[in-house]
C-alpha cells in the first residue's frame, strides 16, 4: 500500500517555507486572523522584523507573492539583513529556482560569514542537486562555526538516509532532537525509521510529534499504517475513522480502511463498502477495483469478482494481478 503522508527525505529542504496542509479548519482560520493581524500591524510600518514574520507565514501558507513583496519591502530598508535573505531563498526553494537561490545563499555567507544558517541552506541545496560530497563539506564548516546545530544534524541524517544508511541517520536525528526539542523534523524521521523496522519504539515518537504537534493528520495516518501493519488493526482502523471524519473524501483513507477490513478483520462486506466510497473518489483506482474483487471473492461471489477482474482487464491488460484472480477462478 502506499502512504500519502511518508516523511520524506527531500521534504526538508523547504522545510522551513511549507505549510503543514494537515491542520484543521479552525487551525486554518485562526492562521487567517494572524496573517490579518500581521498586514495591521505591518501597514506603513519600517519595522524589518515584521515584514520577514509576514512573509515567513505568507510563504508558509503558500500565498508566494505576498511573500515575495513583503520580503522585497524588508531588503529595500535594510538589503544586508541575513534572515531576510534565508527567508529569499525559501521562497527561491518554493519556486524551484536553484540559481537565484545560490546566488542568494552566497550573498548571505558574504555578508555574515560567521553565520552557520546559510551555509547548512547551501548543503541543503548540494544535496538536492545530488552532489552529496559538497553537502557535507558544508555541514563540516557549519559545524565548525556552530556546534549547537540541530539543522546541520537533521541535514547529515538525511543525507545518512539517502546511502540507507539508518544507524547513522538515527544518531544524527537524535542529536538533532537533543539538541532542539521543539524541532519536530528528526522526530518524524526516527519515527518512520523505527516504523519501517518494525520496531515499538516507533509508537513512543509518533506520540511524541503528536504531542507537539496535536493537529498534524499525516502523523496520525503514518500511526495508522505501523498500527496496521504489526498487530493492532482495530487501533489502525479507529484512527483511519477520525482521519476520515477530518478530511471526508480523501480517497487514501477510504482505501485503507478497505484494506484493513479485507486483509487484517476479514469483513468483506464493510471492506465493498469502503471501496465502493473509494471508487467514488477515483473511479479508476485499480488498487481499488481489485481489492474490490478480492472481498467478492471472498464471499463467494464469484460472479461478481469475475466482472471486476475483467472491468480492471479491459483497461489494463496486462495487469497480472487480475489475469491471475482469473486463473485461480479457473477462468
Amino acid at each position: 500500500m502506499k502512504r500519502v503522508f511518508l516523511v520524506l527525505a527531500c521534504a526538508l529542504m523547504i522545510a522551513s517555507c511549507t505549510e503543514n496542509v494537515n491542520k484543521d479548519n479552525k487551525q486554518s482560520q485562526d492562521n487567517q486572523q494572524i496573517a490579518t493581524d500581521n498586514v495591521n500591524v505591518v501597514a506603513d510600518s519600517l519595522d524589518v522584523n515584521s515584514y520577514i514574520n509576514r512573509a515567513r507565514w505568507y510563504l508558509a501558507n503558500q500565498q508566494v507573492g505576498n511573500a515575495i513583496r513583503d520580503i522585497n519591502n524588508a531588503l529595500s530598508i535594510d538589503g544586508k539583513n541575513v534572515d531576510a535573505l534565508l527567508v529569499l531563498a525559501d521562497i527561491y526553494y518554493a519556486l524551484g529556482d536553484q540559481d537565484n537561490i545560490l546566488l542568494t545563499l552566497n550573498k548571505a555567507t558574504e555578508i555574515a560569514p560567521l553565520d552557520s544558517r546559510p551555509i547548512v541552506k547551501l548543503s541543503e541545496l548540494s544535496f538536492l542537486q545530488g552532489n552529496s560530497n559538497m553537502a557535507n563539506a558544508y555541514l563540516d564548516k557549519a559545524l565548525e562555526l556552530n556546534s549547537i546545530n540541530p539543522q546541520a544534524y537533521y541535514m547529515r541524517g538525511i543525507i545518512c538516509m539517502s546511502k540507507n544508511d539508518t544507524v547513522q541517520a538515527l544518531k544524527q536525528f537524535m542529536k538533532a532532537r537533543s539538541q532542539d526539542d521543539t524541532f519536530i523534523d528528526p522526530v518524524l524521521q526516527i519515527a518512520s525509521i523505527y516504523s519501517a523496522q518494525r520496531n515499538p519504539m516507533a509508537l513512543d515518537f509518533y506520540a511524541l510529534a503528536l504531542q507537539m504537534e496535536p493537529d498534524n493528520l499525516g502523523t496520525y495516518y503514518d500511526l495508522a499504517m505501523f498500527m496496521q501493519d504489526n498487530g493492532n488493526p482495530e487501533k489502525a482502523l479507529e484512527i483511519y475513522d477520525t482521519l476520515d471524519a477530518r478530511m471526508p473524501g480523501n480517497y487514501q483513507v477510504l482505501f485503507n480502511k478497505g484494506y484493513v477490513n479485507l486483509v487484517y478483520l476479514l469483513n468483506y462486506d464493510k471492506a465493498i463498502e469502503e471501496f465502493d466510497k473509494a471508487l467514488e473518489i477515483n473511479p479508476k483506482s485499480v488498487d481499488a477495483l481489485l481489492n474490490e474483487g478480492v472481498a467478492y471473492e471472498q464471499k463467494g461471489n464469484y460472479k461478481k469478482a469475475k466482472s471486476i477482474y475483467l472491468q480492471i482487464l479491459k483497461d489494463n491488460p496486462n495487469y497480472q494481478l487480475a489475469i491471475d484472480a482469473l486463473h485461480r477462478m479457473g477462468e
